[in-house]
């Protein structure tokens, strides 16, 4: 038998192994400034795409599925800020996030933070478990930053803040952005 495409003999190669999969599809609204994240796994008969051991806190488990209807927006954000904007090593900042996803509802979202000279950086994860006031859908986050004592004095920046929602969907607002909704984006350590 002879084929004309080489891609079409790798995927029948590929189903015959059995552990070929594919799946999703995303229709997003592209106005504005977006950023996209994208995996794919490659792997071979002995290595059927296995999890890694260590799950990522943004990532939903596959099924998760809140709603009937299809979800494919990302959750969007309403509200941020944290106080106090200066603490010193070993004192926690307290963050407040407004988050709404209209399907699904949101899974979790977190805003990453990096230091003055870019070698540390600071996560402040808002899950299911830091839902305050409201629900997934329309619902308010808080969280708890304590700056380990060695941390770098100086002005800590937003680098971005990921939000996730139940069926995966994800949107990532890059600090420009959340500067321009005049939301703060910077700490200090003293």
């Amino acid at each position: 038998m002879h084929l004309r495409h080489p891609a079409l003999l790798i995927l029948i190669l590929l189903a015959a192994l059995g552990c070929a999969r594919a799946y999703g599809s995303s229709v997003e609204d592209l106005a504005g400034v977006f950023s996209m994240e994208k995996t794919i796994r490659l792997g071979g008969s002995s290595q059927c795409f296995s999890s890694p051991t260590e799950r990522d806190p943004l990532q939903p488990p596959s099924g998760n599925l809140a709603s009937t209807l299809a979800d494919s927006q990302a959750p969007g954000l309403a509200g941020f800020g944290f106080a106090p904007e200066a603490a010193s090593p070993d004192e926690a900042i307290n963050f407040t996030a407004h988050l709404i996803d209209d399907e699904s509802g949101l899974f979790a979202s977190a805003a990453y933070f990096v230091s003055p000279s870019g070698s540390q950086e600071a996560e402040v994860l808002f899950a299911q478990k830091n839902l305050v006031s409201g629900d997934p859908r329309d619902g308010t986050y808080r969280s708890r930053l304590l700056l380990p004592e060695n941390s770098e004095l100086g002005t800590w920046q937003l680098e971005n803040l990921t939000l996730v929602d139940n069926e995966g969907n994800r949107r990532v607002l890059q600090s420009s952005e959340i500067l321009g909704m005049g939301l703060p984006t910077e700490f200090q350590v003293v």
